[in-house]
């Protein structure tokens, strides 16, 4: 009985990891239509280098959108943005909510915006070009700092 019971998981876990896997791809048209209403407002003249689909069993697909130039989007299965990794350039003014930016240009106000991240459950990190790291809450205020 128990090598029975130990057959069927692992068979059921064998057909799960088959299930779950990732596809990368150059089509466009593989994402969701808010997604690419996004590159194409805030990256027009940046050069598609492959997108990554994360397909995991009973969870929703994930994208990340790779450049040319290392700039990484990662977009939820609604199409929604939920990290911005530009290393090489700032993180483009339109995906940063206005109370950060205003909290920004106010306390930070020569420094770039390198990443940001949206938390599932509300609220941002913002990682500036000087290495500090900025906390805010999901209206924009300020939570925490760190370095």
């Amino acid at each position: 009985m128990k090598k029975l019971f130990f057959l069927l998981v692992m068979m059921i876990g064998l057909s799960v990891q088959a299930i779950a896997k990732d596809v990368i791809t150059r089509d466009v048209n593989q994402l969701p239509q808010a997604a690419r209403t996004v590159i194409q407002k805030n990256f027009p003249k940046a050069k598609l280098s492959y997108i990554k689909i994360d397909k995991d069993f009973l969870e929703a697909a994930t994208y990340e959108v790779i450049f040319e130039d290392g700039t990484q989007v990662e977009f939820n299965s609604k199409g929604e943005w939920t990290e911005v990794d530009c290393k090489l350039n700032a993180v483009p003014a339109a995906l940063i909510p206005t109370a950060i930016k205003n909290y920004l240009k106010q306390n930070f106000p020569n420094v770039g915006v390198e990443k940001i991240e949206r938390y599932r459950k509300g609220g941002y990190e913002v990682e500036l070009k000087n290495d500090l790291s900025v906390e805010f809450d999901a209206q924009g205020n300020f939570l925490r700092m760190d370095d």
